[in-house]
């Protein structure tokens, strides 16, 4: 062994060396992971809110022509980002469910895709539905799109701001309040 001695700290420097290069490998690994989630989320509420906005305002605001084009293409959109979103989070094993599916879709589909599976449903029935139906589904769809930003949240969202400035509540503003405080000298 005391032939060994005078190489002891270079044998510490290196498996400390390796040691640190797999730490890092595993956080750079969670770090890609996190922003392709990330990105993947943006995508899906920029769809369901979308889709929202389509389904709640649809005659008030859009005419009906680009609106139905949009909801078709919301149909095609929310349909490819279940698709990505299952590499993301399979689906919770369960022997019997599904068994005759392909891998990727046997047992219970991850919550998180939930609410994009049903904005997609929506998308697809819009054009034949009646008026009332139009109305429930736009309600559905407001509330998949809050249930997948609070998932999603929960999953790439910070658990503390960066600045304390951020951190602090807001005021709720609304237009109407603030269109009222409006200095009249700054309107001419």
């Amino acid at each position: 062994m005391d032939v060994l001695q005078p190489f002891a700290p270079w044998i510490s420097i290196a498996v400390a060396s390796v040691a640190a290069f797999l730490v890092w490998g595993q956080w750079r690994e969670r770090q890609l992971r996190k922003d392709d989630v990330l990105r993947w989320s943006n995508d899906v509420i920029r769809a369901l809110q979308s889709l929202y906005l389509y389904t709640s305002m649809h005659s008030r605001v859009f005419d009906a022509d680009s609106a139905g084009r949009a909801i078709k293409q919301l149909a095609i959109d929310t349909s490819v980002l279940v698709e990505q979103g299952r590499l993301f989070f399979r689906n919770a094993q369960d022997p019997e469910h599904g068994k005759h599916k392909m891998p990727a879709y046997r047992g219970h589909r991850a919550e998180l895709l939930d609410p994009i599976v049903v904005a997609h449903q929506v998308a697809c029935r819009w054009d034949r539905a009646d008026a009332d139906s139009r109305q429930r589904m736009a309600v559905v769809v407001g509330d998949c799109a809050q249930r997948f930003v609070s998932l999603a949240q929960m999953e790439v969202g910070r658990s503390r701001t960066a600045n304390w400035e951020t951190a602090k509540g807001g005021r709720g503003d609304t237009l109407d309040e603030l269109v009222a405080q409006v200095d009249p000298a700054r309107l001419r």
